[in-house]
C-alpha cells in the first residue's frame, strides 16, 4: 500500500499540479477519518515534493492543516450530536479503537482539550481522541484550538523534514516506524505493570 501511494503520489505532481493539492487534502483527511492510512508518510513526501517539483511549501502546509482540522472537527461534532450512542455503529467500531474511550474519559477529566495535543505523539488514538473530546462534551473553541495547533506543529514538522532530507526522507519514516514500535511496547508494558498492581491491591485488600 505504501509504495502504491508513493508512485501515485509522484506521478500526480508530475502530471497536474492542482490535483497535487485536491490529492494531498485528500490524504490528510483520510488520515483522520480512515486511521489506516499512512498520512505521516505522505506528509514527508510532501515536504521532498515541494523541493523536487518546486511546489509552494506555504500553500502545501495550509492545505494539510487545513484537511486535518477540518475532518478532525467532523469527527468532534459528530460525537457531540450522537454522543455515546456513535461507538455501537459497527462502521466506528471497525475505524476506531472504541476499547480506549473509557481511558480517555478519565484524561479529559483530568486534561481537558490538551488530550487532543497528546494523542497526536501516540500512533493510532488521535481520531479516536477528536471523537471523544466531541463525546464528552470537552468546550468548542478549546478542542478547536488544540486541533488547529497540534495539526499545525505536526504537520510543518514532517513537511519540512521531508523538503530538507530530499531523497533521503525515507529516514525519517523508519524512524517514525521504530518510535511506533518502541512506545507500543512501552505502553504494553505500562498497561501490563498497571494491571498487575492493580490485582496485587485487590488481593491485599480482600
Amino acid at each position: 500500500m505504501e509504495e502504491l501511494i508513493i508512485n501515485f503520489t509522484k506521478n500526480i505532481v508530475s502530471e497536474n499540479v492542482f490535483l497535487s493539492y485536491v490529492f494531498f487534502f485528500l490524504s490528510q483527511t483520510l488520515q483522520v477519518l480512515f486511521p489506516p492510512y499512512p498520512g505521516d508518510m505522505v506528509l514527508i513526501i510532501e515536504g521532498y515534493l515541494t523541493e523536487l517539483a518546486n511546489l509552494n511549501l506555504i500553500l502545501v502546509i495550509v492545505t494539510a492543516v487545513t484537511a486535518t482540522s477540518l475532518s478532525s472537527m467532523l469527527l468532534y461534532n459528530i460525537g457531540r450530536k450522537k454522543e455515546e450512542r456513535i461507538l455501537h455503529s459497527k462502521v466506528i467500531k471497525i475505524l476506531f479503537d472504541t476499547n480506549k474511550v473509557e481511558k480517555l474519559r478519565n484524561l479529559f477529566h483530568k486534561f481537558g482539550p490538551a488530550v487532543i495535543i497528546g494523542s497526536k505523539f501516540i500512533p493510532g488514538i488521535y481520531s479516536i481522541t477528536a471523537l471523544s473530546a466531541g463525546i464528552f462534551k470537552v468546550d468548542k473553541k478549546k478542542a478547536y484550538t488544540s486541533i488547529v495547533a497540534i495539526s499545525s506543529f505536526h504537520h510543518i514538522i514532517l513537511i519540512v523534514l521531508g523538503k530538507i532530507l530530499r531523497e533521503n526522507w525515507t529516514i525519517i519514516f523508519y524512524k517514525i516506524e521504530k518510535y511506533n514500535r518502541y512506545l507500543f511496547v512501552v505502553l504494553i508494558g505500562a498497561f501490563a505493570v498497571y494491571a498487575l498492581m492493580h490485582i496485587l491491591k485487590r488481593k491485599l485488600l480482600s
